[in-house]
């Protein structure tokens, strides 16, 4: 069985979309290639990006399928929000799932975004063109989600990207499926930035950048995205540890 829903005004997408599997066999540009695949497909001479979510675990197909929205259509459903609310994200084409009965595959569309660069390289790159109104213009960017009551759960650097626009930066969002909408709290506002591997001066410049913006305290700001991002780092280092004990004992 399939189920799948078309974004209005994209109904020309119709034969891609149903015949999603041939299509996404095809030759095309891979991205990423872990849990997930991610590749960018050409259809009617237009570039579009296909993200083919891994089958999930024997609990998630029943509940995907009887309970709850799969990860394509959460990206699909978030990613519609999101452009209502006037946030940048690939504009959503199509989300696709196939079941036997339980869910097998799922396929999220959209248009591709012509980016430069992700954030991640400019926190990367202390020498990076333009840094520091790069850095401001992220703060900028962060505040304005927030302000419409994004919480994007992945908000780490591989998922902001950036195009320049003249003298100015714009920013888009991706990776949407796990997204929350709801009122911040200035503590919540500071740990949704804790996910940016940086250094603590850009740390601290991200943060008062930020709080200039919203008119909140500097000496708070800095504190607190200080104490988040160190409870994230070590987070990492937790996970990176398990990992390697699993490996040597295994």
């Amino acid at each position: 069985m399939i189920r799948y829903a078309i974004a209005p005004r994209r109904e020309a997408f119709s034969p891609f979309v149903k015949d999603i599997q041939t299509y996404f066999e095809a030759p095309g540009t891979v991205i990423t290639q872990k849990r997930n695949i991610i590749k960018i497909l050409s259809f009617m001479k237009q570039k579009v990006v296909v993200k083919s979510f891994k089958i999930p675990n024997p609990i998630n197909r029943f509940a995907y399928r009887f309970i709850r929205a799969s990860k394509a259509k959460r990206s699909f459903i978030n990613a519609t929000r999101l452009r209502e609310l006037g946030i940048s994200t690939p504009e959503p084409i199509a989300y696709v799932e196939f079941f036997t009965p339980l869910l097998e595959r799922s396929y999220y569309i959209s248009d591709y975004f012509d980016f430069d660069f992700e954030i991640r390289a400019v926190l990367k790159d202390p020498h990076f063109p333009d840094r520091e109104a790069i850095l401001r213009e992220f703060a900028h960017f962060s505040w304005q989600l927030h302000q419409k009551g994004v919480y994007h759960i992945d908000y780490s650097p591989g998922n902001v990207l950036i195009k320049k626009e003249g003298d100015r930066y714009h920013f888009s969002i991706v990776d949407v499926n796990r997204m929350k909408f709801i009122t911040y709290t200035d503590d919540l506002r500071f740990k949704n930035l804790s996910r940016f591997s940086a250094t603590q001066q850009d740390t601290d410049f991200i943060a008062k950048s930020y709080a200039q913006i919203a008119g909140i305290d500097t000496a708070y700001a800095v504190k607190t995205l200080r104490h988040y991002h160190q409870k994230h780092q070590q987070y990492l280092q937790n996970k990176k540890r398990l990992k390697k004990y699993h490996r040597t004992n295994s």
